[in-house]
């Protein structure tokens, strides 16, 4: 018998509420719910067996490395586990740059006399395109060249 499983059939109605049993702990227990509610449990169980399938394929992965792992150092032994699941761990590193900024501001000749140079307000960007980077900027000082 071939059936088309994309179209609903006429008779589905997924608010139609259903009896079955459930045994648990020995004891036979017959809840009654909706068609839908029905349908969302079984998807949910297909997934957790999918992810369970996963998760045991990995586990029979690390049981099967088990023996080289006496011979390999801390490092390798943590990458090849990060390796079988998946895993990308980072660690933050601290660092601190320096830099050299030289620039010129054009200050009206009226306002030369009352001019002060910390009165600049002086932005800097910096930003990483080759990592991950998180960079705070703070101009300390700014003084004259004459």
């Amino acid at each position: 018998m071939e059936t088309n499983e994309t179209v609903a059939p006429e008779h589905y109605n997924p608010n139609q509420l259903v009896t079955y049993k459930v045994i648990e702990s020995g004891t036979a227990k017959y809840p009654t719910v909706k068609v839908v509610d029905l349908e969302w449990d079984l998807h949910q169980n297909r997934s957790n067996v999918a992810n369970l399938s996963q998760y045991i394929s990995k586990v029979n992965q690390l049981e099967n490395q088990l023996a080289n792992y006496l011979e390999m150092d801390s490092e390798e032994i943590v990458s090849d586990i990060c390796s079988i699941f998946g895993f990308n761990p980072t660690k933050e590193i601290e660092f601190e740059a320096t830099a050299t900024i030289t620039g010129r501001v054009l200050v009206a000749l009226s306002d030369l006399a009352n001019f002060d140079i910390d009165d600049i307000d002086l932005t800097v960007y910096a930003d990483s395109h080759s990592h991950d980077v998180e960079v705070d900027v703070e101009v300390d000082h700014i003084s004259r060249i004459d």
